[in-house]
């Protein structure tokens, strides 16, 4: 041990020395450059750091330095997600201005038609006024009926001005109202847009934290390699290959744990005695909605005769020849009344996407592999996470809302025991509260899923994450 303190010891002196050494070239007499900088210091603190730790200290902070770097890029997805759901406040905003626009257009335009009725009526109130006022009537009329037709006249006169006036009236409040809800709307959709420029601020700056994290992560990754293999008194490539397959090994039993959590609820949910997917996906537990013929349970392989009806008449000996002593598991006619058929998932929202639609949702998205991410992005030319979603799904003939949140809570939801391709993966901060959703992906099958992850790495198809998924899957 006090080998080990004084070779830390010198590695700490070494190391300060080459950062006073190398901060700067000498100017003058006295004089030296500027100070060095944040990184530089912050590299010479984790290597001080790294050359005070032992075996277990050195692999506790390699640990911790993935912990922060997770949770830096699920801070991306999030902000990410706040940008999406900003960006969808936004265009439903700017679709109320416009509707609010086109209602206030079309009220001022009855407002004036109703202006120029009214103006009519009085228009020929006044002439008839100047030619046949209560004097000029009498005195003009030829008889009686002259002097009722006159008056009957002025009496629909009367009421056509009054009818104008109530309509222009009325449309004078429609365009009043409409004026008010267009401004309303503007100012609704004024808020949208900060909110969204907001939020997109947040998320480059949520970016650059992780792209910052991650290069003083690998500095610091690389200083305790090292410290590793002066431990044990190895090479520095063997050390780093010892702790990639040890973080493999971590990352595998969680996700393993994980998966089994997810798989156990499902068949706890379903009510059915199912299984567990393996390892290799969900792919083998048994589709819903009778996506097999095999689904049913009189037509599985194991089926016992037992199962059927009790009622079931004997076999006749003539004229079936054909019949065997024992029922096959598959017979036709199927019997009536038919046994139960298994419990659906639980449904929230309605599913209407088919299987056929599910497939052809997941090829779109295959199609896009290899596309950059995109903030915000549908396509124009990259995708975010819910825009690769809501863009396959769209092509498949199926609408689904924009963001991932909104996603999840408007489609049907299936357990993960019954995940076919193309439906909806969804991750939160909190599974238990939707509005902490920060990505969506499309199940692929047997195990993978194809997702548009955060910037700075292309829409790829890649192995399912159970760790932070909701506690269902979703189907449009």
């Amino acid at each position: 041990m006090i080998g080990t303190r004084a070779r830390g010891g010198r590695r700490v002196a070494t190391v300060l020395a080459v950062l006073f050494l190398t901060s700067g070239a000498v100017l003058g007499p006295g004089a030296w450059a500027e100070p060095p900088g944040d990184d530089d210091v912050r590299e010479a603190r984790a290597a001080v750091g790294a050359a005070e730790l032992d075996v277990a200290g050195a692999e506790a902070r390699l640990d911790e330095i993935r912990g922060r770097l997770a949770t830096a890029e699920a801070a991306v997805q999030t902000a990410a997600e706040d940008y999406a759901v900003a960006r969808e406040a936004l265009g439903a905003a700017q679709e109320a201005t416009r509707q609010a626009r086109a209602l206030a257009v079309k009220a001022h335009a009855g407002e004036v038609e109703a202006r120029s009725s009214l103006a009519e009526g009085y228009r020929l109130s006044a002439r008839r006024d100047a030619g046949l006022g209560a004097l000029g009537v009498v005195t003009g009329a030829g008889d009686v009926r002259d002097v009722v037709e006159g008056d009957a006249a002025q009496r629909a006169l009367d009421r056509k001005i009054a009818a104008a006036l109530t309509t222009h009236a009325d449309a004078r409040a429609a365009a009043e109202a409409a004026d008010a809800r267009w401004t309303a709307a503007k100012e609704v959709q004024a808020d949208a847009s900060r909110v969204a420029h907001e939020a997109f601020d947040a998320a480059r700056a949520a970016a650059a934290d992780l792209e910052a994290r991650t290069a003083a992560a690998e500095r610091e990754r690389a200083a305790l390699v090292e410290r590793l293999a002066e431990l044990r008194r190895t090479s520095v490539e063997i050390e780093r290959e010892r702790q990639e397959a040890r973080e493999a090994a971590a990352d595998r039993a969680r996700e393993r744990e994980a998966r089994e959590r997810r798989h156990a609820e499902g068949t706890a949910d379903d009510g059915a005695d199912r299984p567990a997917a393996p390892e290799g996906g969900a792919d083998t537990a048994p589709p819903s909605d009778g996506d097999r013929p095999d689904s049913r349970p009189d037509s599985r392989p194991d089926a016992r005769p037992d199962a059927r009806p009790e009622s079931r008449p004997e076999p006749r000996p003539a004229p079936e020849p054909a019949s065997e002593p024992a029922p096959r598991p598959n017979p036709a006619p199927r019997p009536n009344p038919a046994p139960q058929p298994e419990p659906a998932p639980p449904v929230s929202g309605v599913g209407v996407g088919s299987a056929k639609q599910g497939l052809s949702a997941l090829a779109w998205a295959r199609s896009k592999i290899g596309t950059m991410y995109q903030w915000g992005g549908t396509g124009n030319p990259g995708y975010d996470c819910s825009g690769l979603t809501s863009g396959a799904w769209s092509a498949a003939g199926v609408w689904i809302t924009r963001s991932s949140r909104s996603q999840y809570l408007t489609v049907g939801k299936v357990s993960y025991g019954r995940l076919r391709p193309g439906d909806l993966i969804f991750y939160a901060n909190d599974t238990s509260d939707p509005s902490t959703i920060r990505h969506v992906a499309l199940y692929a099958g047997n195990g993978m899923m194809v997702e548009a992850p955060r910037p700075g790495i292309a829409v790829r198809e890649t192995p399912v994450r159970w760790a932070e998924t909701m506690p269902y899957a979703g189907r449009p």
